[in-house]
């Protein structure tokens, strides 16, 4: 399948310099996911992230319909998911669209990848069902994505993304090692030690509130602990309130200063 997506093209006169792929939640669209990111949520400084980083291309892909099995609607949704209360029940259910979008969003990455010049340039990123399935996508990215522009052998650059990040999301399938994680989605084929090292240099930013009503914050920890397991460099965010979204101002602050550590180029 191939995805629809909403696009907030760099702000002019500011030439591409990176990409950041951002996932909606289940039940949303993409265009609302970038009307409610960069219009409404704002920095201390009051900045919306467009304002933030004028050299971003920002892509939002659109999820597709998928049944609701615990009640016969259909959502635009990554994967259906049987109780949102408790992740792991019926976890099964999970496995076919989530192979599904992830094989999707790897073909968006490979597109950006080629337009601005590489994997390391590109910013995996979402919120709830968004976030999980993002960081599913890195998991089973391998440098080939890239189209051989990932690798700079010259200086001698390791294969990575600039970054993964995820708001108030979780890990499906966790407690396995990053081997039998990806197992689940039988995608695993094409996948080697080269895609094991993308995995782990690639940073992760994980953001959520411990109000959250929806996924409960164990769930953000444990997708923490996971990707420590995989032998990531997690850097977690925790705030008292913000419910199912992105902390503000505090929030969007932090994901601000954790970009501009990658090497985006921030507004003065």
């Amino acid at each position: 399948m191939e995805l629809g997506c909403s696009v907030v093209a760099p702000l002019a006169p500011h030439k591409h310099t990176h990409t950041v792929i951002f996932l909606h939640g289940r039940g949303d669209t993409s265009q609302n996911m970038a009307d409610g990111l960069l219009r409404w949520n704002r920095d201390s400084r009051r900045r919306s992230l467009v304002d933030a980083f004028p050299s971003v291309r920002w892509v939002f892909p659109q999820a597709e319909e998928r049944l609701v099995e615990t009640s016969g609607d259909v959502w635009n949704q990554w994967f259906d998911v049987w109780n949102i209360l408790d992740m792991t029940d019926r976890e099964e259910l999970q496995a076919v669209g989530l192979s599904a979008s992830v094989e999707a969003l790897r073909r968006i990455v490979r597109r950006e990848a080629k337009s601005v010049g590489g994997l390391d340039r590109i910013v995996l990123a979402g919120i709830s069902m968004g976030g999980a399935t993002a960081v599913h996508t890195l998991l089973h990215l391998s440098p080939e994505d890239g189209h051989g522009e990932v690798v700079d052998t010259e200086n001698d650059v390791p294969p990575r993304l600039a970054g993964v990040m995820a708001f108030c999301a979780w890990l499906p399938f966790a407690g396995g090692s990053l081997g039998e994680t990806r197992e689940v989605l039988g995608l695993e084929e094409f996948l080697d030690a080269e895609s094991d090292q993308l995995v782990r240099n690639t940073p992760a930013f994980l953001s959520h509130c411990a109000d959250d009503p929806l996924v409960f914050v164990d769930y953000g920890r444990q997708l923490r602990d996971g990707l420590l397991e995989f032998g990531m460099d997690v850097e977690w965010h925790e705030y008292a309130d913000g419910g199912h979204w992105i902390n503000s101002p505090q929030g969007i602050d932090d994901a601000v200063e954790f970009l501009k550590a990658q090497g985006i180029p921030a507004a003065k």
